[in-house]
C-alpha cells in the first residue's frame, strides 16, 4: 500500500528533471497524477515510465500546456478535477531562467518572473478552493538562489526571493483551511538543461565547495517533495524552505594558510 494511494497530485514541468523525477517517485507511491509541460514528446516519455514504475493508465493525465498562460493554469485545474474528482496535492516545479544580469531588458525579467513566481500564484488561485475540500498540500520548489545573491542570475535570484516569500504568506493564509504550504530549495541538481560534457565541468566546481561533494539528482529533490506533500510525514510542517543543497550555501571556502613554519 503506498502512502498515495487515492491522492490526486499535479505535478508542473513534469516533462523532464526534478519534475519527471518527482512524478515517478509519486506514481510509486501510490499517486494519481496529472503530468504537464509544454513538450508533447517528453510528457509522453514521462508517462511511459510512470507505467513502467506501476502506475496505470487511469491514475494518469497528460495536460501539454504553459503554465504562463492563464487559460493554461485554468484548463489544468479544471481537466484534472473533472478527470479525478477532486485535488490533494499542488506541485509547483515548472520554472527556470538564464544567465542574466540587471542590464538585460524589462522584457528578460518578466519571462523570468512570469514562470517562476507568477505562474506559481495563479496555480494556486485556482487549486486553492479544491484543496479547502481535501485539506491539501502545496509544495513549491523554489532554489537556493532565493536567498544566494548571484548577479549573473539576477532576474532569477528576484523571482526565487519572491517565491518563498509567497510561501510563507500563503502559509499563513491558508493554515485555518488546513492546508500546508512548503518550498524546497535545491542547489544544483543534474537535467537535461545542460550537455553531460558541461555537467562534467559544473562537478569540477561544485566538488570542492560543497560538503557533500556531488552534484544532486532529481530523485534526492523528489524525495524531500514527497515528504512535505505528506499530512502523515510532515502534519506540522508549513511555511518552511527546505534547502537541499549538499551543503552548498552554508560553505564556506578556507582561505589560503600560507606555508608550514
Amino acid at each position: 500500500m503506498g502512502k498515495f494511494d487515492g491522492k490526486v497530485i499535479i505535478v508542473t514541468g513534469s516533462s523532464s528533471g526534478i519534475g519527471r523525477g518527482t512524478a515517478l517517485l509519486l506514481a510509486q507511491q501510490g499517486a494519481t497524477l496529472t503530468i504537464t509541460g509544454r513538450n508533447t514528446e517528453k510528457l509522453e516519455e514521462t508517462k511511459k515510465q510512470l507505467l513502467s514504475a506501476g502506475s496505470t493508465v487511469d491514475k494518469i493525465l497528460v495536460v501539454a500546456g504553459d503554465v504562463t498562460k492563464e487559460e493554461d493554469t485554468k484548463r489544468l485545474i479544471a481537466e484534472t478535477v473533472n478527470k479525478f474528482g477532486k485535488l490533494d496535492v499542488l506541485v509547483n516545479n515548472a520554472g527556470g531562467g538564464g544567465v542574466c544580469d540587471i542590464s538585460q531588458p524589462l522584457t528578460v525579467f518578466d519571462d523570468i518572473i512570469n514562470i517562476n513566481l507568477r505562474s506559481v500564484l495563479a496555480l494556486c488561485q485556482e487549486a486553492i478552493p479544491h484543496l479547502k475540500k481535501t485539506k491539501g498540500n502545496i509544495v513549491n520548489v523554489s532554489s537556493i538562489a532565493g536567498f544566494r545573491a548571484t548577479y549573473i542570475l539576477a532576474y532569477y535570484c528576484i523571482a526565487k526571493a519572491g517565491l518563498d516569500q509567497l510561501n510563507r504568506i500563503l502559509a499563513i493564509q491558508l493554515a485555518p483551511d488546513g492546508i500546508r504550504v512548503n518550498n524546497v530549495n535545491p542547489g544544483v541538481i543534474r537535467t537535461d538543461i545542460m550537455s553531460a560534457e558541461a555537467w562534467d565541468g559544473m562537478e569540477a566546481w561544485v566538488k570542492p565547495n560543497t560538503p557533500i561533494p556531488r552534484i544532486g539528482q532529481p530523485v534526492e529533490m523528489a524525495h524531500v517533495i514527497s515528504f512535505l506533500a505528506s499530512n502523515e510525514e510532515s502534519s506540522y510542517i508549513t511555511g518552511q524552505s527546505i534547502v537541499a543543497d549538499g551543503g552548498f550555501s552554508i560553505n564556506s571556502p578556507l582561505p589560503p594558510m600560507g606555508p608550514k613554519t
